[in-house]
């Protein structure tokens, strides 16, 4: 199921970390279009999951919600692709009602906040149509695709009326990668740090579902910096 993998992919960034830095290096020079200098990428995610997805003795019920605050590329509907400070939504529903999957940029991004240590985070916003995105993620170097696309569903369609909290269980980790790419000239210079940390969570959409507890929940936070020397040749990326 696509909400599954959706899913999948949210928490494995989530516990093992960003997936930034390896991604980072094509997309400077492979379509990232960054010239020589020092970068810097910060962004802060939350996830969590509520309901029943997998039991194979009853139907599907439930959402899922991944917000990512910093700089993200998206593309709102009927407009070019950018990239900007913002916060990101990313919306997917089953149920009896229909479903679908949804991407909005928050038009006031105070409506999700999140504490520096990672203990604790909420989202109360009205994600409304006219906030749509085609597409919506954290940069990794480059206005790309992200993995999670809105396009919504048969029967259901904004606004939403989104409430969840995370409580940290006192579970954290860290860690920091580095890494070089030469090729002629042209060089470039990795680092990531990553904080990652354990999460309950509560949430409802008003009309859809009722308040209850996350069955999988977490928070990260990344930074990646990214010193470029000289320019690529054709061919230094592999196309």
């Amino acid at each position: 199921m696509a909400l599954t993998r959706r899913l999948s992919l949210v928490i494995s960034i989530l516990i093992c970390g960003s997936l930034a830095l390896p991604a980072v290096v094509a997309a400077a020079g492979g379509g990232g279009g960054l010239g020589p200098g020092s970068y810097t990428f910060v962004n802060t995610t939350a996830a969590a999951q509520f309901g029943t997805f997998n039991d194979p003795t009853q139907p599907p019920n439930g959402f899922a919600i991944f917000v990512d605050k910093g700089l993200n590329s998206f593309q709102a509907k009927k407009s070019p692709p950018q990239v900007s400070e913002s916060t990101i939504v990313n919306l997917d529903i089953v149920g009896p009602n229909g479903g679908g999957s949804f991407c909005f940029v928050l038009s006031d991004p105070s409506q999700f906040q999140i504490r520096s240590n990672l203990q604790s985070a909420s989202l109360h916003a009205l994600l409304r149509a006219e906030d749509q995105c085609t597409f919506g993620g954290p940069v990794t170097g480059s206005a790309r695709h992200a993995p999670f696309a809105g396009g919504g569903g048969p029967g259901l369609q904004p606004p939403f009326q989104v409430d969840v909290t995370w409580t940290g269980t006192g579970v954290t980790g860290a860690g920091k990668d580095r890494g070089t790419f030469k090729c002629g000239d042209y060089s470039t210079k990795t680092s990531n740090e990553q904080r990652t940390a354990g999460e309950t969570s509560t949430g409802q959409i008003t009309g859809l579902f009722a308040s209850t507890t996350s069955t999988t929940a977490g928070v990260l936070a990344n930074t990646t910096h990214l010193d470029i020397s000289g320019f690529p040749k054709q061919g230094c990326f592999g196309f």
